[in-house]
Order: C-alpha cells, then sequence, then structure tokens
C-alpha cells in the first residue's frame, strides 16, 4: 500500500511541475473536438437530408480519420516525452531527483505514465464533452458514438508508439535538444533509406516497375513509426478492406511493449554524469552516427548525378555528403571542432560503402535488368502495353458501410488492374518481347517512353513500353517494366492481343454478366441516348441481348480490323450499382454527387460490330445517321494549329478554313476518326501528327458540332495544297 500510494503521489507531484502541458493539451483538444463538433454543426437543419450530411461530417471529425487530430497526436507525442524526462539532461536535477528517497523504477514509471495519463485523460474529456454537443443538436447516435470512442482507442494507440520512440530518444541523450534530433532520426531513417533506395532503382535499372509492388516502397511506410501512423489512419478509412487491421493494430502494441521494455533498461544503465553530454551512451555513437553517413553520403552522390549524369559529379556529391553529414555528427557529438576527424576510419568505410550501394545500381552489379525467369517456372504472366487502355474506368464501387458513408470509386490503375487479372498461359510471346526489349537496351538503354518529334514535318517514332508480373510455380511473383521501340503491329502482340485470356482482362466488360446489368446507354458525340433501362423489368431481354451480342463482338474482334477501322460510337452497360445511384441522385435532386460513378465503364463501337448496330436499329437509335455524310453542311478546320508563330491582325479576322463542297467534305470525313475516341483503338496510331476539325450538322434547325481528328498523312490532297499555301503565308 505505502509503494502504491508513493507512487500516485509521484504522479501527482509531476502533474503540479507541468501544468503548461496539461494545459497545452486541454486547449488542443478541446478545440478539436467539442468545438469542431459545434462548428460542423453550425446552424440548425430543417430537412432530413441537411441533417443526414450533418451526422456524416460530426461522425468523420470524431472518427479514425480526423486530420487535425493526427497532427495533435504527432505534436503532443513529442512535447510530453520531451517534459516527463527533461530532467535527465540538467545534473542539477538528476542529482536532486536521483537524491529523493524513492526507487528509481517507481520514478521511470510515474514519469512514463504522466506523459499517457494526460493525453488520455484530456482526450476522454473532451470526447464526452463532443458527444454532449451532438446530443443538444438531436444527432448522436449510435454509429457517432461508436466512430468516438474507436478513433480513441486507435488514437492513444499509436500516440503511445510515437511517445515511447521520443522516450527512447530521450534515454539515449544527455542533451534536449540532441534528444529532439534523436527522435527525428527515429522518426524518419528507416523511410529515408528506402525512399533514397527507390529512387536509385527507378533511375538506374531500365526495367525497374514503377507500381506499388517495388519492396523498397512496401518497406517505405513499415520502418518509420511516424509514417506507419500515417499508414494506418489511410488504410482503416470507411469502406477500405479490414484485411491485415488486426495485424497492423498487433505490430503497434508489440512495437511499443517493446520500445518501453528497451527505454527502462536504459533508464537503468543510464549514469547521473550522461546529463549534458550529447550522447548518454559511449557506444550508441558510432551505432547511430554511421548508418547516417553512409546515407547522407548516398543521397549526395545520388544528387548530383540526378542534376549532371557524371560519375565526376557523383563522387563530388558523395564526398560532400560524407565530409558534411561525419563533421555535423562530431561536432555534436563532442561540442568540439578538434574532434571532427577523431573517427577518419570509420569516415571512410562509411564513403567506401556508399560507393558500393551506388555503384550496384548504377552498373547493375547483380543483374536486375538481364533478370528473366526460366520458361519452365513460370506459371502464368500478366502483360500490360503502358498507355493503351487509359480509356477504360478500372476500378469498382464502393459502397458505404452504413448511412454514414457515401458510395466511391475506387481507382485502379491499368498495370495495377491487368496485372492482377490477367494469367496468360501462353507465355511465349511476352517472353519474345522481353528479349528483344532487354537486347535493345544494350545497344541503347533507357529509351524515351515518350512521343518525341523527329523533324519539321510532324513526323513521329514512338516508343511502347509494356509491364509484365511473372508468376513463378513456386508462388513467387516478379514485376518488370520493358521498352519496346518500334510499333505496336508485330506477330507476337497481335497473338498476345487476340488471346481471350488477355482481352477478358483488358476489357472488364466482357466478365459482366446478365445479372448485374440493369441497362444500356449509348453516346456519341457528347450525345447520350437511353436505349434500355429496366425501371420495371420490361427491357430486360433486350438489355440481356445487346450485352451477349457486344461481348461476343468485342471478344471476336481482330487486330486486323482495328488497323482498317475507328469507333463509330461508345456504349455503357448500366451495372445495377449504378442504376441504384441514379435513382438515389434523382430522389434526392443531388445532380453531381454521384455523376462521375454513374457516367464510368462505356466501351466502342466498330463499324463491323454488324450485330450490335442491328440491335440498336430494332431499339429505335438511329445508327444510320452517324455514317449520313450528305447531314454534314460544313467542315471548319481551326488554322491555329497549323500556325507555330503568333496569328496576326489580319489573320485573325477569318481564323478557320471552311470546307462546304460535299464530295471534299466526304474526302475529309472518310479519314477521319471522332476526336473523343482517338485514344482508343492503340493500332490506328499514325506516324504523323493529326489536326483537329469539326464538323457540322444542320438538322431539323439545329446545328450541331462534333469534334474529329485526322492524321497529316491521310489528308486529301486538296486540303494539303491549301493547307501548304497557309502555312508559306505564315
Amino acid at each position: 500500500m505505502t509503494s502504491r500510494s508513493l507512487f500516485f503521489n509521484l504522479l501527482k507531484e509531476d502533474v503540479k511541475q507541468r501544468l503548461w502541458s496539461v494545459a497545452l493539451t486541454f486547449l488542443l483538444f478541446f478545440f478539436s473536438l467539442p468545438v469542431g463538433v459545434a462548428l460542423t454543426v453550425g446552424d440548425k437543419f430543417n430537412d432530413e437530408l441537411t441533417r443526414k450530411n450533418i451526422i456524416a461530417g460530426v461522425y468523420k471529425w470524431l472518427s479514425f480519420q480526423n486530420g487535425y487530430l493526427v497532427a495533435i497526436i504527432i505534436l503532443l507525442s513529442l512535447i510530453m516525452a520531451v517534459t516527463s524526462f527533461s530532467y535527465l539532461h540538467s545534473r542539477q536535477k538528476v542529482d536532486f531527483y536521483h537524491s529523493i528517497p524513492v526507487n528509481r523504477k517507481n520514478l521511470f514509471w510515474a514519469n512514463y505514465f504522466n506523459g499517457i495519463f494526460i493525453v488520455v485523460a484530456t482526450y476522454a474529456i473532451n470526447l464526452i464533452f463532443s458527444f454532449g454537443v451532438a446530443a443538444v443538436n438531436g444527432i448522436l447516435t449510435s454509429e457517432i458514438a461508436g466512430a468516438g470512442i474507436k478513433g480513441f482507442c486507435l488514437f492513444m494507440l499509436h500516440y503511445l508508439l510515437l511517445y515511447t520512440v521520443t522516450v527512447v530518444a530521450m534515454m539515449l541523450t544527455g542533451n534536449i535538444l540532441v534528444g529532439i534530433l534523436g527522435t527525428l532520426v527515429f522518426e524518419f531513417y528507416g523511410s529515408s533509406v528506402f525512399a533514397v533506395l527507390e529512387l536509385c532503382y527507378q533511375h538506374f535499372f531500365d526495367t525497374s516497375y514503377s507500381g506499388s509492388r517495388s519492396f523498397f516502397t512496401l518497406m517505405f511506410n513499415k520502418t518509420s513509426p511516424l509514417f506507419l501512423f500515417v499508414s494506418n489512419v489511410e488504410a482503416m478509412k470507411p469502406g477500405k478492406s479490414l484485411d491485415g487491421v488486426a495485424l497492423r493494430i498487433a505490430v503497434v502494441c508489440v512495437i511499443t511493449v517493446i520500445l518501453a521494455l528497451l527505454s527502462f533498461w536504459l533508464y537503468k544503465k543510464r549514469g547521473s554524469e550522461a546529463a549534458g553530454k550529447a550522447m548518454a551512451f559511449q557506444i550508441s555513437m558510432p551505432i547511430i552516427r554511421i548508418p547516417i553517413v553512409i546515407l547522407a553520403s548516398l543521397s549526395g552522390s545520388l544528387f548530383f548525378w540526378l542534376v549532371h549524369s557524371t560519375l565526376g559529379w557523383a563522387v563530388f556529391g558523395l564526398i560532400c555528403g560524407l565530409l558534411l553529414s561525419h563533421c555535423a555528427i562530431e561536432i555534436i557529438y563532442h561540442f568540439d571542432f578538434r574532434k571532427l576527424f577523431c573517427n577518419w576510419k570509420q569516415m571512410i568505410l562509411c564513403g567506401v560503402l556508399a560507393a558500393a550501394v551506388f555503384s550496384s545500381f548504377r552498373y547493375d552489379i547483380f543483374g536486375y535488368d538481364r533478370y528473366v525467369p526460366a520458361k519452365d517456372s513460370i506459371r502464368h504472366v500478366g502483360i500490360s502495353f503502358n498507355n493503351t487502355n487509359d480509356w477504360i474506368n478500372y476500378g469498382e464501387i464502393i459502397t458505404p458501410e452504413d448511412d454514414l458513408s457515401d458510395f466511391e470509386w475506387r481507382y485502379m490503375s491499368s498495370d495495377e488492374y491487368l496485372l492482377n487479372h490477367m494469367e496468360l498461359k501462353d507465355i511465349e510471346p511476352v517472353l519474345t518481347l522481353v528479349r528483344e526489349s532487354i537486347n535493345a537496351m544494350k545497344e541503347k538503354p533507357r529509351f524515351d517512353r515518350e512521343l518525341q518529334p523527329i523533324d519539321d514535318r510532324g513526323q513521329y517514332t514512338r516508343f511502347y513500353s509494356f509491364s509484365v508480373k511473372y508468376t513463378l510455380k513456386n508462388g513467387k511473383t516478379i514485376y518488370r517494366t520493358y521498352d519496346m521501340p518500334r510499333s505496336l503491329l508485330s506477330q507476337e502482340i497481335v497473338q498476345i492481343y487476340e488471346n481471350p485470356e488477355f482481352r477478358q482482362a483488358v476489357y472488364p466488360i466482357l466478365t459482366q454478366t446478365t445479372d448485374n446489368t440493369a441497362g444500356v446507354k449509348v453516346g456519341r458525340g457528347g450525345q447520350m441516348s437511353i436505349v434500355s433501362l429496366d425501371r420495371n423489368g420490361t427491357d430486360k431481354a433486350m438489355t440481356d441481348k445487346l450485352l451477349m451480342t457486344y461481348q461476343e463482338e468485342l471478344m471476336n474482334l481482330k487486330v486486323d480490323t482495328m488497323q482498317k477501322e475507328s469507333p463509330i460510337a461508345s456504349i455503357q452497360f448500366i451495372t445495377k450499382q449504378q442504376a441504384e445511384l441514379t435513382k438515389l441522385k434523382s430522389d434526392t435532386n443531388n445532380n453531381w454527387q454521384y455523376n462521375y460513378i454513374i457516367e464510368k465503364g462505356y466501351y466502342p463501337i466498330y463499324p463491323s460490330f454488324v450485330k450490335t448496330l442491328d440491335l440498336l436499329r430494332e431499339y429505335n437509335i438511329d445508327v444510320d445517321s452517324w455514317n449520313d455524310l450528305s447531314l454534314i453542311k460544313e467542315i471548319n478546320i481551326d488554322k491555329v494549329q497549323f500556325n507555330k508563330n503568333e496569328i496576326t491582325t489580319e489573320e485573325k479576322d477569318s481564323p478557320y478554313l471552311t470546307i462546304t463542297d460535299p464530295e471534299e467534305i466526304k474526302q475529309v470525313m472518310n479519314a477521319a476518326t471522332l476526336e473523343e475516341y482517338t485514344s482508343i483503338n492503340p493500332f490506328t496510331d499514325s506516324e504523323y501528327a493529326s489536326f483537329t476539325f469539326s464538323a457540322v450538322t444542320i438538322s431539323g434547325g439545329n446545328r450541331t458540332e462534333i469534334q474529329y481528328t485526322i492524321p497529316r498523312d491521310k489528308l486529301p490532297d486538296f486540303l494539303k495544297n491549301e493547307l501548304q499555301d497557309i502555312i508559306r503565308d505564315r
């Protein structure tokens, strides 16, 4: 009983010694919680929709997603840990505290738990106040209370981790400023290492994969307590998968306990004479200095390489980073300029190690770019041709877990989606492309992946890139990105593209079922037409027939056909979720909230899709007018796109070249493509630049303009002559 009473007396006295930190903590939580809730509620609400939005706002404010609380937790973890053990950095205070007839064990844990108790208590009190504000306004629901309690538990759990990290830094140092610097090292060093290695990986390896599967990227959040906290906040958002959440929480708990025990052990080993010194333990000095100097040296060499890309500058950067970091740390350690090179052998070792890491990336010593798994070891592969499927809306609709959350669209890049959904068993065409790419890299490393002009005529050479995921028979996955300095129209690419396994992964519409399809819309030139929408079930047969017909024709679409044709319209098969959102938007008179989800999922209609077009005719869609050139009365071409210089005053009077002759209109339109579909077909890319123009249709007194593009190499002769005159005049 005496020991317990003494412990609580120590807690009480410690609180008295730092009332300012208690007041600061209370004010921070007061303005972030009850005041924040009151501001969110605002004025009284008169309708159910406003009430629902306010409840959703309060829910998010009290949950684990409050960004203000994230910042407050980070700040308080530093303040509380420093104030809890600042006496260890003053010789007078150390002598005083250690002269008190109190067991040092009790003294440590009293200070440690007080830094936790103050934050927990003030947070809990203000959370109760927040519940009171919500209750007064009649919006304290079980969901809001649950979100507040869950947020409290998760924030306090991560506070313990960040707080304990700072406590360890305070145990290892004898100066408050050095202790804060030590905290920054513990919080950022691990992530900085993997950030620099990721930069080396992306820059030096020609086949580096830029997706989220890099080992260095995966380790970024796992080696920093601070970034682990931030990543957990992101991972635990409403609508996110709960897979791995329990593991994340367990990791935070285990690390916190280990660090707490480590800090207590360091406290027991720490001598009173450590107060006032930079480092409390002599043995920790090289353990901390060497990794920092290696990282600084590597960062210096990489920085100057990125600026000038020469070995000489890289060596200069390495030496600068080596000397500056080593000397700065020695000054901090000893507070004496005469000790700058007292550990020069360790400094040289750091430079050699940094140079070894840099060279291993620069010269690919371990053969990363040359590595291709053996064919017999591969179970299947996935391949994604970059920038050829960006028009497809890869992702999924995230449904709300409760009435307080909104529907969201979880975007996925084409690489992410395709490499996770594609399993090609016929791997030989892919391996052939990979071998060609590796051989090309030996002649010219790192091809330009973008479209680069060659001459003033507008001629282009295009380099394609593709990403590959190898899934090995032992379960291991390997990701690479390769450059392909030639056209997509090769035997291997045609073979890959016409592989049903490839096509089903590229076009999610091919796996959509009739059970999940609620209607059909057709679009062209920005105009949308509803073909069928099963409001009462009468259109179901029509919808199903269109879906199965379109899937059949898209699956059988040949590359040879795509070379000759361009899409003439687009079609959307509305999912049941999209139909539900359409109804929800209509019922709430909300014209914008769900539009970006409702309008996703359009696919091209090619002229060769005869069966689909016939069905659309049956369903009263005026398909024949799409290619009726007699309806087009004029074509307007903006002259600015042919002029590299600014337009003069005289030219501004007639900025367009207008074509009205029916025969000339026909010649232009036969080679033109609707501008909105130019990025859909990867096999019609011209090696020449394209020009844009508008085609004007006048029908029933209505004037309609639709934008088209035409490659320069496909311009009719009469238009080439006119344009040459325009260019010559300029």
